[in-house]
């Protein structure tokens, strides 16, 4: 055989194992009963899926369930079929995103994600929000908001603190936090919440000082704090 056939002939070989390659489902859930679970991996694998379970929660998990199917637009056929397979276990979708949705990606046509979300009794989105981008105090600084002087604090998890170079003592208790500086010692309330700057997510969290008359004359114990992190989604 002449080299240059040769060589069309594994290129057309190569081509056609390609497009003969199953589309691979990837199956995530949440709070689904295992026997579900089963009966949708029987199914789709019956209709010529591969299907791979991971082990990763869905990303959006009060929107319920929704599918990232990044094939070419018309091309709905594999939709079709998983859409007709969830819908006939009891499930819909809240969403079909082309590509990505947060951190969960998919950009190869061979590639599907099926998110399947029993929502009775699911966390709140300011619950959901909490567990996936959980920040602790210690990973952040902050930084005063309404004294005359600005100040950064910052905790360490031994129990240690610092107010600029001043050297302190912390503890929370809940929503409040103790700081020990000799014999002065003042509370602040602890909040964060979740806002959305432009296209990007941020966890702000405040401490607000006790009003506490002995300690009026030491300025950075009256201060409110706040520490700003941007949050990848």
């Amino acid at each position: 055989m002449p080299k240059v056939l040769a060589k069309i002939y594994v290129i057309f070989f190569i081509f056609a194992l390609t497009a003969c390659a199953p589309t691979t489902v990837h199956l995530h859930s949440y709070n689904v009963p295992e026997a579900n679970t089963k009966e949708i991996v029987t199914a789709l694998k019956a209709t010529g899926f591969d299907v791979l379970i991971s082990e990763r929660e869905p990303p959006l998990l009060a929107f319920g369930s929704f599918i990232i199917y990044p094939q070419d637009n018309g091309d709905n056929d594999d939709l079709v079929k998983i859409l007709n397979i969830i819908n006939e276990k009891g499930y819909s979708t809240g969403l079909i995103a082309k590509n990505r949705v947060r951190n969960h990606e998919y950009r190869d046509g061979h590639n599907i994600g099926l998110y399947l979300v029993k929502t009775n009794g699911l966390m709140s989105m300011q619950e959901q929000l909490a567990a996936d981008f959980a920040v602790d105090i210690t990973e952040v600084e902050f930084t005063s908001t309404n004294c005359s002087e600005l100040y950064r604090l910052t905790f360490a998890k031994d129990g240690n603190a610092r107010v600029n170079k001043i050297p302190m003592l912390w503890s929370r208790n809940g929503d409040t936090l103790s700081i020990s500086q000799q014999d002065n010692k003042q509370k602040f309330t602890y909040s964060n919440e979740y806002k959305r700057s432009g296209n990007a997510r941020e966890l702000i969290m405040q401490l607000v000082p006790y009003r506490n008359s002995a300690l009026e004359h030491i300025e950075y114990l009256n201060c409110e704090y706040q520490s700003i992190t941007p949050l990848i989604e």
